[in-house]
């Protein structure tokens, strides 16, 4: 058995497993300790290196407050994100418009088609009238 020390692919630290002999060393691991002073160990160009924390560093909040947008920029970011909400009502308004239009012709194509059939209708109940009356 052998004892492999993993690490991230960024090279911190992770974890180490006892492995048998037979099996080759994995990606991402190494056969060197490290060290048990450090506190925060990475592996970079082959050995073990002591990396600085982020909470060690005192944040330096002007470079936070640099990034942050202005109430300006941030009342035109709302008015823009607005304005292509407004966008896309519209045009589902539009699309709901034109599939009504569609509905709208079909129905009148079938009034005509209904007007015409009680007219040719009406055309034969006169005739059949006609043609009893003059019979009797």
């Amino acid at each position: 058995m052998k004892r492999v020390y993993l690490y991230l692919q960024d090279g911190r630290y992770s974890c180490y497993a006892d492995i048998s002999d037979e099996v080759e060393l994995p990606p991402y691991s190494t056969l060197t300790v490290p060290p048990e002073t450090m506190t925060n160990p990475y592996w970079i160009n082959g050995q073990w290196i002591n990396k600085k924390q982020a909470s060690d560093r005192v944040p330096n909040y002007q470079e936070v407050f640099a990034v942050l947008p202005t109430t300006q920029q941030k009342i035109m970011m709302q008015q823009s994100q607005q304005i292509t909400v407004l966008q896309t009502l519209i045009m589902q308004q539009n699309q709901s418009n034109a599939k009504s239009q569609a509905t709208n012709a079909q129905q009148a194509a079938q009034i005509k088609q209904l007007q015409q059939m009680f007219m040719t209708a009406n055309q034969q109940q006169a005739l059949a009238k006609a043609k009893e009356e003059v019979q009797q």
